[in-house]
């Protein structure tokens, strides 16, 4: 043995030699090995068990596609009703909150001062006609110029003038409704002084009421004049009208259009003020409706429905059609779809699983 040591000494050539083939055979041992734990790892990979989903069979129905807009009612005319003379307020004949006809009469006003105006008024013409008569019988004779004669008839037309401005001023002293309305707030009492230009009354006309919105630019070209809409009231109440107004030019910072929706309104039982929230049909296509607790995100974070199609998930994004007090209809998942309505969580689009059957087919979750 020491000699085999001293001969090794002597030529070290064999000494690397020995040591580099030690390193090689436990280099090789040790891939060995790694390859033997893939094997393992991908077999107990392939024995993982597939994800159990619950499933449903959903049919779609023919349904209408809606546009959505939250809107507001409002009158269909508002008039602020002024006096257009001076006077002292006699008598007031409809209160706050009362319909009112077309020419019905609202309140008086004293008128004693006008009445002895046009009497005057009237006593000065019929002196003018005579003054006008004379002057012209003078001057036929030749005893008037002409002059004369035509201040005559001025004065006449300014005293036809004042009677028509007396009787005018008579008028006036008796304010009327300008059309059919609610009496919606009184602004003077009896014994008030009001001069021309003060405010009397407002009055709005609640028929039809309107119910006004804005539309997005994407879908003002679905729309048109005429076109049947309906809406409901936060109290409740549903509406059903026409689009009778739609706007040409945007609103600026928004982009949207405004539309109005006239709602027949006789009897001035809805009101106006209150918030809408208004449908607008635009064509026939077919949806399934589901309930929100079954949509999902996928990995790019768009929503929508998982199906299962051959045993693997599916991921659908939605297309809203229309929603409800039930849930939300969309399309783009055919006539019939297999939906995920448990383990969506756990599932991504791609995945093979293991389907297990709810019920049987329905036209909605």
């Amino acid at each position: 043995m020491p000699s085999a040591i001293t001969k090794l000494r002597q030529q070290p050539a064999w000494l690397a030699l020995i040591i580099f083939v030690s390193l090689c055979l436990w280099v090789a041992s040790g891939m060995l090995q790694a390859q033997d734990a893939d094997k393992s790892d991908n077999k107990n990979t392939h024995d993982v068990p597939l994800v159990k989903v619950s499933i449903e069979t959903v049919r779609a129905d023919q349904v209408t596609r809606e546009i959505s807009l939250y809107g507001r009612t409002e009158p269909d005319r508002v008039a602020t009703i002024r006096a257009e003379i001076k006077g002292l307020v006699s008598a007031i004949h409809v209160q706050e909150g009362e319909a009112v006809k077309k020419g019905q009469k609202i309140i008086s006003l004293e008128k004693n001062d006008y009445v002895s105006r046009l009497r005057s008024a009237k006593a000065t013409l019929q002196q003018r006609e005579v003054e006008l008569k004379g002057a012209k019988s003078l001057g036929k004779k030749g005893y008037q110029s002409q002059t004369a004669l035509a201040q005559a008839q001025a004065y006449l037309e300014a005293a036809k003038a004042d009677v028509v401005a007396f009787e005018l001023a008579l008028k006036r002293s008796e304010i009327f409704a300008p059309f059919d309305g609610i009496i919606n707030k009184r602004y003077v009492e009896v014994g008030d002084l009001l001069k021309d230009g003060d405010t009397i009354a407002m009055l709005v006309d609640l028929d039809p009421l309107v119910i006004t919105a804005n539309v997005t630019e994407s879908n003002i070209n679905y729309l048109e004049k005429g076109q049947q809409a309906s809406g409901r009231m936060v109290s409740g109440d549903i509406l059903n009208g026409t689009i009778r107004y739609i706007s040409s030019v945007s609103e600026l910072g928004t982009n949207t259009f405004s539309i109005e929706v006239a709602v027949p309104n006789s009897g001035y039982k809805l009101m106006a003020g209150m918030s809408t929230e208004l449908s607008l049909p635009l064509e026939q296509t077919y949806a399934i409706r589901i309930t929100p607790s079954v949509m999902a995100l996928d990995e790019k974070g768009n929503l929508g429905v998982k199906t299962v199609v051959n045993e693997h998930v599916k991921f659908i994004p939605i297309d809203i059609v229309k929603s409800d007090s039930q849930g939300v209809w969309l399309s783009g998942m055919g006539q019939e779809a297999d939906v995920i309505t448990l383990g969506h969580g756990f599932v991504r689009d791609g995945d093979k699983v293991e389907a297990v059957r709810v019920n049987s087919s329905s036209t909605s979750l």
